[in-house]
């Protein structure tokens, strides 16, 4: 689902210290996201139950709770949801450009900035 980065590259603490239900949690690796502002990450909980942490950047017309909902396919139950501070990659790429050797993403640029992030994890249902 194009989402190999953890959740470390968004906050510079823990995730059991933004969320404690995480506390004890294995990643799954059973990642996505939901548009381009909304990622998620699977983890298997202490208790052996099945949840996603996501993080959302709420950015005009963009709904983080109704994106949230979309991560499972059938119903979601919201299990936490908080606003914590986060880092976004904010990425820009021209449609036409002469790549150099060594260029990762030619013709783009990108700049990673802290933001206020919606963050929850759900179950799917």
């Amino acid at each position: 689902m194009n989402v190999r980065q953890g959740p470390e590259t968004v906050f510079d603490r823990p995730v059991d210290q933004i969320l404690p239900e995480l506390a004890g949690a294995t990643a799954t690796n059973e990642n996505g996201r939901v548009g381009n502002e909304l990622v998620f990450w699977g983890h298997r909980l202490a208790d052996g139950r099945s949840a996603f942490l996501f993080a959302c950047a709420p950015k005009e017309g963009v709904d983080c709770d109704a994106r949230a909902q979309a991560i499972c396919l059938s119903g979601t139950n919201v299990i936490r949801r908080i606003e914590t501070q986060g880092d976004v990659r904010h990425m820009r790429c021209r449609s036409m450009t002469l790549p150099k050797v060594g260029d990762l993403h030619p013709g783009c640029t990108n700049r990673v900035e802290g933001e206020d992030l919606a963050v929850g994890l759900v179950q799917c249902e």
